[in-house]
């Protein structure tokens, strides 16, 4: 994945709730997530972004429905190398196993 630019917002549709977007948020930065006026802010330190989720229709294929979100993440802090290492975190912990 390329480093952002400075002010780059990157914008993402996931097939996931917005509950499981948190948790597997937590699970990749324990302790440094925190939300307030539905803005989650994740605080690496050096580095933090803010991400804003909104619900998008659910993805309907046969009987199966997908639950899907658009995500924005606006990186707030740190160099292009720190933002790229905390989005490669993110995407590491958003990955479910399946087969």
């Amino acid at each position: 994945m390329p480093a952002p630019t400075p002010l780059e917002t990157i914008e993402r549709e996931v097939w996931t709730t917005p509950e499981e977007f948190r948790h597997g948020l937590e699970l990749a930065f324990p302790g440094r997530v925190a939300e307030h006026d539905g803005v989650l802010r994740v605080d690496g330190g050096e580095v933090a972004m803010e991400i804003e989720l909104r619900s998008m229709t659910p993805r309907t294929i046969a009987l199966l429905n997908l639950p899907r979100l658009k995500v924005s993440i606006r990186m707030t802090a740190g160099t292009l190398e720190q933002r790229a290492a905390m989005l490669t975190r993110m995407d590491l912990a958003m990955h479910r196993g399946g087969g």
